[in-house]
Protein backbone atom coordinates (compact mmCIF):
# COMPACT_ATOMS: atom_id res chain seq x y z
CA UNK A 1 0.00 0.00 0.00
CA UNK A 2 2.63 2.21 0.78
CA UNK A 3 4.31 1.58 -2.33
CA UNK A 4 1.04 2.48 -4.19
CA UNK A 5 0.72 6.15 -1.84
CA UNK A 6 4.67 6.53 -3.32
CA UNK A 7 4.19 6.31 -7.02
CA UNK A 8 0.99 8.20 -7.38
CA UNK A 9 2.75 11.05 -5.05
CA UNK A 10 5.57 10.93 -7.60
CA UNK A 11 2.86 10.71 -10.78
CA UNK A 12 1.31 13.56 -9.14
CA UNK A 13 4.69 15.47 -8.93
CA UNK A 14 5.16 14.97 -11.99
CA UNK A 15 1.96 16.35 -13.19
CA UNK A 16 1.91 19.16 -11.26
CA UNK A 17 5.11 20.04 -12.83
CA UNK A 18 4.71 19.12 -16.44
CA UNK A 19 4.69 22.57 -17.62
CA UNK A 20 7.78 23.77 -15.84
CA UNK A 21 9.58 20.11 -17.44
CA UNK A 22 7.63 20.90 -20.86
CA UNK A 23 9.82 24.82 -21.20
CA UNK A 24 12.88 23.08 -19.58
CA UNK A 25 12.56 20.92 -22.80
CA UNK A 26 11.46 23.23 -24.98
CA UNK A 27 14.46 25.77 -23.66
CA UNK A 28 17.21 22.23 -24.20
CA UNK A 29 15.65 21.75 -27.67
CA UNK A 30 15.80 25.22 -28.40
CA UNK A 31 19.92 25.72 -27.46
CA UNK A 32 20.29 22.30 -29.64
CA UNK A 33 19.04 23.69 -32.49
CA UNK A 34 20.60 27.20 -32.35
CA UNK A 35 24.06 25.64 -31.47
CA UNK A 36 23.39 22.70 -34.26
CA UNK A 37 21.73 25.48 -37.05
CA UNK A 38 23.85 28.36 -35.99
CA UNK A 39 26.92 27.67 -33.81
CA UNK A 40 28.62 24.69 -34.95
CA UNK A 41 29.67 24.51 -38.47
CA UNK A 42 28.99 21.73 -40.95
CA UNK A 43 31.34 19.20 -41.67
CA UNK A 44 31.03 17.02 -45.27
CA UNK A 45 32.75 13.56 -45.36
CA UNK A 46 35.08 12.52 -48.60
CA UNK A 47 35.09 8.96 -48.53
CA UNK A 48 37.94 6.93 -50.34
CA UNK A 49 39.15 3.25 -50.38
CA UNK A 50 43.20 2.12 -51.40
CA UNK A 51 44.55 -0.84 -52.00
CA UNK A 52 48.75 -1.09 -51.44
CA UNK A 53 49.57 -4.30 -52.97
CA UNK A 54 53.82 -4.20 -52.89
CA UNK A 55 53.83 -8.08 -54.81
CA UNK A 56 51.66 -6.50 -57.54
CA UNK A 57 54.50 -7.53 -60.03
CA UNK A 58 57.61 -8.72 -60.36
CA UNK A 59 60.38 -6.44 -60.10
CA UNK A 60 63.22 -8.62 -59.95
CA UNK A 61 66.85 -7.56 -57.76
CA UNK A 62 64.82 -3.91 -56.85
CA UNK A 63 61.14 -6.33 -54.93
CA UNK A 64 63.07 -6.16 -51.94
CA UNK A 65 63.04 -2.04 -52.02
CA UNK A 66 58.93 -2.12 -53.38
CA UNK A 67 57.82 -4.31 -50.82
CA UNK A 68 59.97 -2.39 -47.97
CA UNK A 69 57.95 1.00 -49.38
CA UNK A 70 54.54 0.06 -50.97
CA UNK A 71 52.70 -1.61 -47.69
CA UNK A 72 49.79 -0.04 -45.71
CA UNK A 73 51.48 1.01 -42.86
CA UNK A 74 54.34 3.33 -45.03
CA UNK A 75 50.88 4.70 -47.03
CA UNK A 76 49.23 5.40 -43.59
CA UNK A 77 52.02 7.49 -42.18
CA UNK A 78 52.99 8.94 -45.20
CA UNK A 79 49.33 10.29 -45.80
CA UNK A 80 49.15 11.53 -41.89
CA UNK A 81 52.38 13.40 -42.22
CA UNK A 82 51.46 16.38 -40.56
CA UNK A 83 53.92 18.86 -41.68
CA UNK A 84 54.52 17.68 -45.41
CA UNK A 85 50.98 17.89 -45.92
CA UNK A 86 50.39 21.01 -44.48
CA UNK A 87 53.38 22.80 -47.00
CA UNK A 88 51.13 20.68 -49.64
CA UNK A 89 47.63 22.34 -48.36
CA UNK A 90 48.86 26.18 -48.26
CA UNK A 91 50.67 25.74 -51.80
CA UNK A 92 47.10 24.86 -53.25
CA UNK A 93 45.40 27.59 -51.36
CA UNK A 94 43.45 25.06 -48.78
CA UNK A 95 44.96 26.75 -45.46
CA UNK A 96 46.28 24.35 -42.96
CA UNK A 97 46.24 20.56 -43.14
CA UNK A 98 44.30 19.76 -39.79
CA UNK A 99 45.08 15.72 -39.36
CA UNK A 100 41.78 15.44 -36.88
CA UNK A 101 39.91 16.07 -40.37
CA UNK A 102 41.45 12.69 -41.42
CA UNK A 103 40.32 9.08 -40.22
CA UNK A 104 42.25 6.37 -41.63
CA UNK A 105 41.57 2.49 -41.04
CA UNK A 106 43.12 -0.11 -42.59
CA UNK A 107 42.38 -4.13 -43.20
CA UNK A 108 46.10 -5.90 -42.77
CA UNK A 109 44.69 -9.51 -44.79
CA UNK A 110 43.14 -7.69 -47.70
CA UNK A 111 45.57 -4.16 -47.34
CA UNK A 112 42.26 -2.18 -47.94
CA UNK A 113 42.84 1.50 -46.67
CA UNK A 114 39.52 3.28 -45.74
CA UNK A 115 39.89 6.89 -46.08
CA UNK A 116 37.33 9.53 -44.70
CA UNK A 117 37.97 13.16 -44.67
CA UNK A 118 36.16 16.19 -43.62
CA UNK A 119 36.01 19.50 -44.56
CA UNK A 120 33.91 22.57 -44.67
CA UNK A 121 32.08 22.37 -47.45
CA UNK A 122 31.69 19.03 -49.88
CA UNK A 123 33.50 20.53 -52.77
CA UNK A 124 37.02 20.97 -50.79
CA UNK A 125 36.62 17.75 -48.89
CA UNK A 126 36.58 15.81 -51.77
CA UNK A 127 39.43 18.02 -53.47
CA UNK A 128 41.59 17.72 -50.52
CA UNK A 129 41.09 13.99 -49.95
CA UNK A 130 41.97 13.35 -53.92
CA UNK A 131 45.27 15.69 -53.32
CA UNK A 132 46.43 13.52 -50.33
CA UNK A 133 46.14 10.22 -52.21
CA UNK A 134 47.90 11.84 -55.12
CA UNK A 135 50.54 12.89 -52.45
CA UNK A 136 51.12 10.24 -50.59
CA UNK A 137 51.48 8.05 -54.24
CA UNK A 138 54.07 10.67 -55.34
CA UNK A 139 55.93 10.38 -51.82
CA UNK A 140 56.26 6.74 -51.90
CA UNK A 141 57.14 6.25 -55.53
CA UNK A 142 59.98 9.76 -55.22
CA UNK A 143 61.00 7.03 -52.19
CA UNK A 144 61.71 4.27 -54.51
CA UNK A 145 62.70 6.32 -56.83
CA UNK A 146 66.01 8.30 -54.88
CA UNK A 147 66.71 4.23 -53.28
CA UNK A 148 67.02 3.26 -56.32
CA UNK A 149 69.30 6.19 -57.89
CA UNK A 150 71.08 5.91 -55.13
CA UNK A 151 71.65 2.33 -55.55
CA UNK A 152 72.43 2.79 -58.94
CA UNK A 153 75.18 4.71 -58.01
CA UNK A 154 76.68 2.70 -55.89
CA UNK A 155 76.75 -0.51 -57.76
CA UNK A 156 78.51 1.73 -60.71
CA UNK A 157 81.16 3.77 -58.15
CA UNK A 158 81.73 -0.12 -57.46
CA UNK A 159 81.96 -1.41 -60.67
CA UNK A 160 84.62 1.24 -61.75
CA UNK A 161 86.37 0.52 -58.77
CA UNK A 162 86.61 -3.09 -60.08
CA UNK A 163 87.12 -2.58 -63.44
CA UNK A 164 90.76 0.01 -61.99
CA UNK A 165 91.56 -3.16 -59.95
CA UNK A 166 91.19 -5.88 -62.57
CA UNK A 167 93.13 -3.09 -64.83
CA UNK A 168 95.97 -3.13 -62.13
CA UNK A 169 96.10 -7.08 -62.02
CA UNK A 170 96.63 -7.39 -65.35
CA UNK A 171 99.45 -4.67 -66.02
CA UNK A 172 100.99 -6.36 -63.02
CA UNK A 173 100.43 -9.94 -65.10
CA UNK A 174 101.23 -8.97 -68.77
CA UNK A 175 104.62 -6.95 -66.93
CA UNK A 176 105.45 -10.25 -65.73
CA UNK A 177 105.09 -12.20 -69.09
CA UNK A 178 106.67 -9.21 -71.09
CA UNK A 179 109.78 -8.75 -69.01
CA UNK A 180 110.47 -12.43 -68.99
CA UNK A 181 109.85 -12.86 -72.69
CA UNK A 182 106.92 -15.68 -71.73
CA UNK A 183 104.71 -16.80 -74.68
CA UNK A 184 101.52 -14.44 -75.33
CA UNK A 185 98.92 -16.96 -75.05
CA UNK A 186 99.23 -16.75 -71.19
CA UNK A 187 98.30 -13.31 -71.69
CA UNK A 188 95.48 -14.06 -73.90
CA UNK A 189 94.62 -17.08 -71.37
CA UNK A 190 93.81 -14.11 -68.76
CA UNK A 191 90.99 -12.53 -70.71
CA UNK A 192 89.77 -15.70 -72.01
CA UNK A 193 88.45 -19.36 -71.33
CA UNK A 194 89.39 -20.24 -74.08
CA UNK A 195 92.51 -22.52 -74.78
CA UNK A 196 94.77 -21.44 -77.47
CA UNK A 197 97.85 -23.02 -79.07
CA UNK A 198 100.44 -20.72 -80.33
CA UNK A 199 103.71 -21.82 -82.37
CA UNK A 200 106.35 -20.52 -80.05
CA UNK A 201 109.56 -19.53 -81.22
CA UNK A 202 112.99 -20.87 -79.61
CA UNK A 203 113.76 -17.98 -76.83
CA UNK A 204 110.16 -18.43 -76.12
CA UNK A 205 109.98 -22.13 -75.54
CA UNK A 206 113.28 -21.83 -73.38
CA UNK A 207 111.53 -19.18 -70.95
CA UNK A 208 108.74 -21.56 -70.57
CA UNK A 209 110.38 -24.53 -69.36
CA UNK A 210 112.73 -22.13 -67.28
CA UNK A 211 109.51 -21.10 -65.50
CA UNK A 212 110.66 -22.03 -61.69
CA UNK A 213 108.03 -22.55 -58.87
CA UNK A 214 108.05 -18.96 -57.21
CA UNK A 215 107.35 -17.43 -60.52
CA UNK A 216 104.72 -19.96 -61.45
CA UNK A 217 102.89 -19.53 -58.37
CA UNK A 218 102.97 -15.72 -58.90
CA UNK A 219 101.21 -16.04 -62.38
CA UNK A 220 99.32 -18.33 -60.91
CA UNK A 221 98.37 -16.17 -57.86
CA UNK A 222 97.81 -13.11 -60.32
CA UNK A 223 95.43 -15.04 -62.70
CA UNK A 224 93.35 -16.09 -59.91
CA UNK A 225 93.01 -12.32 -58.71
CA UNK A 226 92.25 -11.24 -62.08
CA UNK A 227 89.16 -14.16 -62.43
CA UNK A 228 87.47 -13.45 -58.86
CA UNK A 229 87.55 -9.81 -59.67
CA UNK A 230 86.36 -10.09 -63.03
CA UNK A 231 83.61 -12.39 -61.59
CA UNK A 232 82.74 -9.37 -59.11
CA UNK A 233 83.02 -6.66 -61.98
CA UNK A 234 80.53 -9.05 -64.27
CA UNK A 235 77.89 -8.98 -61.06
CA UNK A 236 77.95 -5.83 -60.59
CA UNK A 237 77.74 -4.71 -63.78
CA UNK A 238 75.07 -6.56 -64.14
CA UNK A 239 73.30 -5.62 -60.91
CA UNK A 240 73.92 -2.29 -62.37
CA UNK A 241 72.08 -2.94 -65.29
CA UNK A 242 69.10 -4.38 -63.63
CA UNK A 243 68.71 -1.49 -61.43
CA UNK A 244 69.03 0.59 -64.01
CA UNK A 245 66.24 -0.61 -66.52
CA UNK A 246 64.02 -0.90 -63.26
CA UNK A 247 64.68 2.49 -62.51
CA UNK A 248 63.33 3.26 -65.80
CA UNK A 249 60.49 1.30 -66.26
CA UNK A 250 59.34 1.56 -62.60
CA UNK A 251 55.53 3.21 -62.12
CA UNK A 252 53.93 2.96 -58.63
CA UNK A 253 50.16 2.56 -60.20
CA UNK A 254 50.62 -1.12 -59.82
CA UNK A 255 51.43 -0.86 -56.42
CA UNK A 256 48.66 1.95 -55.28
CA UNK A 257 45.13 0.77 -56.57
CA UNK A 258 42.50 3.57 -56.00
CA UNK A 259 39.57 1.12 -55.03
CA UNK A 260 37.23 3.65 -54.84
CA UNK A 261 37.78 7.62 -55.58
CA UNK A 262 37.19 10.39 -53.09
CA UNK A 263 33.48 10.90 -53.17
CA UNK A 264 31.52 14.00 -53.39
CA UNK A 265 29.39 14.54 -50.43
CA UNK A 266 25.54 15.04 -50.68
CA UNK A 267 24.66 16.07 -46.85
CA UNK A 268 26.53 17.12 -44.33
CA UNK A 269 28.06 14.88 -41.36
CA UNK A 270 28.46 16.76 -38.98
CA UNK A 271 26.81 18.12 -36.71
CA UNK A 272 24.27 15.45 -36.90
CA UNK A 273 20.78 17.26 -35.76
CA UNK A 274 18.84 14.71 -34.72
CA UNK A 275 21.28 13.32 -32.52
CA UNK A 276 21.98 16.71 -30.78
CA UNK A 277 18.03 17.18 -30.64
CA UNK A 278 17.53 13.59 -28.89
CA UNK A 279 20.16 14.26 -26.52
CA UNK A 280 18.75 17.56 -25.73
CA UNK A 281 15.18 16.07 -25.43
CA UNK A 282 16.68 13.43 -22.84
CA UNK A 283 18.80 16.35 -21.04
CA UNK A 284 16.07 18.69 -20.80
CA UNK A 285 13.70 15.16 -19.56
CA UNK A 286 16.54 15.11 -16.78
CA UNK A 287 16.58 18.48 -15.78
CA UNK A 288 12.77 19.19 -15.77
CA UNK A 289 12.38 16.19 -13.48
CA UNK A 290 15.11 17.57 -11.06
CA UNK A 291 13.75 20.85 -10.83
CA UNK A 292 9.99 19.52 -10.20
CA UNK A 293 11.23 17.17 -7.49
CA UNK A 294 13.68 19.73 -6.22
CA UNK A 295 10.44 22.54 -5.83
CA UNK A 296 8.38 19.62 -4.35
CA UNK A 297 10.86 18.76 -1.48
CA UNK A 298 11.79 22.85 -1.03
CA UNK A 299 8.09 23.02 -0.54
CA UNK A 300 7.82 20.21 2.25
CA UNK A 301 10.54 20.98 4.01
CA UNK A 302 9.43 24.48 4.06
CA UNK A 303 6.19 23.51 6.17
CA UNK A 304 7.68 21.21 8.30
CA UNK A 305 9.62 23.80 9.51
Amino acid sequence: MEETIELREIINIILRGKWLISLIVIIALLLAGIVSWFVIPEKYESKAVVQVIADAQDTGIINSYVNAEFTPVIYTQRIQNEAIMDVLFKQNGFGQFTPKNLVVSSDVQTNLINLNYRATNAEEAQKQLQLLTEETKNQMNESVQTTLLNLEKTHLAESENLAKEVEVLMEKYNQLIISNNLPEVLILQTISTEQYVLNLNENQTAALASINGAMQNELSRLKSEIDIKSEQYRQVLANYQSVKTGLDSFKPDPFIRVIVEPTLPKEPSAPNKAINLLVALVFGVIIGLGVVFFREYWRKSAVVK
